[in-house]
């Protein structure tokens, strides 16, 4: 991936094992962009926070089902955030008493989280913090570009 590929995306079985592909692609992707080091770091948490639960709550034991997950750059005048979605076919439920802090530490590491469940699934919508613009190399604006890019895990080479 290279420093202008402004959209990415993985569907990977809902299976724990499968976490560890995305997060290095998510990685990947945001390395690709020169994202800051501290805002790296919380996007990938709060968007694996978002998988993991996903994975282990969203569709019943042996049951299985996928994660999509979505994410785009976006540029204005004066800062460039990410968006990323993450979205399952599952059920929702309500939180135990005594679980996770998982949609705490989401919404801690990002700027914007809305959650949106019915019957059809569940969609966490995150929006970064805003970084710096890049320096463009010719003096020209910095990174702006949309450029479509996907990938899939591994074991998912067929989406």
């Amino acid at each position: 991936m290279t420093a202008t590929t402004g959209y990415y995306r993985i569907r990977f079985a809902a299976d724990p094992v499968q976490l560890i592909f995305f997060r290095a692609g998510l990685n990947a992707w945001l390395r690709g962009l020169r994202w800051p080091e501290s805002e790296r770091v919380d996007a990938v948490l709060a968007v694996s926070e978002a998988c993991t639960n996903s994975v282990q709550h969203a569709y019943p034991t042996g049951e299985p089902g996928d994660v999509d997950v979505t994410g785009r750059l976006v540029v204005d005048e004066t800062a460039r955030r990410i968006i990323v979605t993450v979205r399952d076919e599952g059920r929702w439920r309500t939180r135990a008493s005594g679980h996770g802090y998982g949609l705490t530490t989401v919404r801690e590491c990002m700027a914007e989280v809305r959650i949106r469940h019915d019957a059809a699934g569940t969609v966490v919508t995150m929006t970064s913090r805003p970084v710096p613009l890049l320096d463009a190399p010719d003096g020209g604006e910095g990174l702006s570009t949309t450029a479509d890019s996907t990938q899939a895990s591994p074991a998912r080479q067929d989406l």
